[in-house]
């Protein structure tokens, strides 16, 4: 079946904002990625990201490095970016960022605006990372290139502009959110707090809102099942360095904010992971933000008010765990 809009406005509450988003889309006239393929799913990532995410000005610095890895003979390119507030600072919070996408599409340039916010506003570093992509590059790879990424972070703190006592996070939105917690697994004890903005937990589960929301909006079933059959072999699925959720232990993880989108099939992965961490006796904070679906995070243009929401609540939690004694 596919998204009947009218009913689903008569169904859930959704925002004025992602109404105005969808009608923009329908007059964009855009393709299915899987309609499309890979290369011109790359390209419309990138023009949606220039429309609704839109740019802002940083008053700082922004230089790349290229991370060494013995995953990739190129190396890992990242981009940092430095507000000129952090100079105020003995030891500026250091965040490191994983763009959403599906594992397929997005980039470094599809998540910079979202990345200046949160420099902007927290005052921190934040390190936008250029991870592999499938299908040419299919699990693990973007696990080891994120992984290789915080470790290089946190061993160069001063090289990127910190200090040795710098306080170290991650954040990132679906598959960089998923990412994100990852890496809170496999680099334990380097990761100070988490920011993860509707990460996809698990490949292995059936979570009852993947049902809910199978034709939409934006990540429909068709859309979820392409990006899965880029990324991964249904072997490798139930390997918790793909479905994070089924890691054994969550005691050791770092204080962790966890944001949702309540029209996302997504959204029921998110509450069980919670759930998780907070059965572990780990410090974390779930914040539902209503009436919008999968991927608003990072179209602030779209998203004026909730991506203000979203936003300034990431913020808090950051500063809360960067600069409160």
């Amino acid at each position: 079946m596919s998204f009947n809009f009218e009913e689903f406005l008569k169904k859930y509450y959704v925002h004025p904002e992602t109404i105005d988003f969808f009608k923009a889309r329908l007059a964009d006239n855009v393709q299915p990625y899987y309609e499309v393929g890979v290369e011109e799913a790359r390209k419309q990532s990138i023009a949606a990201a220039l429309k609704y995410g839109g740019s802002i000005n940083l008053e700082g610095t922004e230089k790349e490095f290229i991370v060494p890895s013995p995953h990739c003979k190129d190396g890992i390119p990242v981009t940092v970016y430095k507000p000129s507030s952090c100079e105020q600072l003995a030891a500026p919070g250091i965040v490191v960022y994983y763009h959403g996408g599906g594992n397929t599409v997005g980039c470094r340039q599809t998540h910079a605006t979202v990345c200046k916010i949160i420099a902007r506003d927290t005052p921190c570093i934040v390190v936008n990372v250029e991870y592999r992509l499938a299908p040419e590059h299919k699990f693990p790879a973007n696990v080891d290139d994120s992984t290789c990424a915080l470790k290089w972070v946190a061993a160069n703190k001063t090289t990127i502009g910190g200090n040795s006592n710098s306080k170290l996070g991650v954040s990132g939105d679906s598959a960089g959110g998923k990412l994100s917690a990852i890496v809170c697994h496999e680099a334990k004890n380097k990761v100070d707090f988490a920011v993860l903005v509707y990460p996809s937990v698990s490949y292995a589960a059936d979570f009852p809102s993947l049902k809910e929301f199978e034709d939409g909006p934006v990540l429909s079933k068709p859309i979820w099942e392409w990006f899965v059959d880029q990324y991964i072999t249904e072997a490798d699925k139930s390997n918790p360095r793909a479905s994070v959720i089924l890691n054994k232990d969550f005691s050791y993880l770092p204080p962790t904010q966890i944001i949702v989108a309540d029209l996302d099939p997504l959204r029921d992965g998110c509450y069980e992971y919670y759930e998780k961490l907070k059965e572990a006796g780990v410090k974390v904070e779930l914040n539902t933000i209503k009436g919008v679906p999968h991927a608003f995070w990072s179209l602030p243009v779209a998203y004026k008010e909730t991506c203000g929401e979203a936003h300034a609540a990431a913020v808090k939690f950051i500063k809360e765990n960067c600069y409160s004694n």
